[in-house]
């Protein structure tokens, strides 16, 4: 009869056939990491994802989802060490485009909202004020009825879509790369 061997060698030699380094780690993680820190920064602020009643689960699967989608179309991207200045330049670089993006949206649902209050100013509806959960503050009735007609004719007229389709066009126009504001330096912003 042979030997039996321990259930830890054999768990040892399991173990020493799978060997993972940390550049094949890096090399997983990059290319989803930094359009998902774009696109969840992008998420945080934009109207309609970015309202309280989108719970956070919801905003941070769908960046996921974006993110891996993006990797097909972005430029390919060289690992970065996560703990390297680099790496928080990156995170910089990243939050500071999709919080761009998504204030660019915010301003024009805030112009239409602005509109409805001078509308209800003007008709005498605004002592109708409201608290208002998805901003969290007080709102008039015509402001908040022009709000969810906007955010509506978003979703259904596909704005949420070119939004995305913006999202995947910056990763061509502002890539990731060895130097994170790499694309000041084309737009020359001390001659302006």
């Amino acid at each position: 009869m042979p030997p039996r061997r321990s259930r830890y060698l054999r768990y040892s030699t399991f173990v020493a056939a799978i060997s993972i380094s940390e550049a094949q780690i890096l090399g997983w993680i990059t290319p989803v990491l930094w359009p998902f820190l774009r696109v969840l920064a992008l998420f945080q602020v934009m109207p309609v994802m970015g309202q309280r009643t989108v719970p956070v689960r919801v905003r941070v699967g769908l960046s996921f989802l974006i993110a891996f989608s993006a990797m097909g179309v972005s430029p390919e991207v060289k690992p970065v060490p996560l703990d390297s200045a680099l790496a928080m330049m990156l995170v910089v670089q990243q939050v500071l485009i999709g919080v761009s993006m998504g204030v660019a949206v915010r301003v024009m649902f805030a112009a239409v909202e602005y509109a409805g209050e001078l509308i209800g100013l003007q008709m005498g509806l605004n002592f109708a004020g409201f608290f208002d959960p998805a901003t969290g503050g007080q709102t008039t009735a015509v402001s908040r009825f022009f709000g969810v007609t906007v955010s509506w004719l978003f979703i259904v007229t596909g704005g949420h879509l070119l939004v995305i389709a913006g999202v995947m066009q910056s990763f061509q126009s502002f890539p990731v790369g060895p130097e994170p504001f790499g694309f000041l330096k084309q737009t020359l912003p001390h001659r302006w």
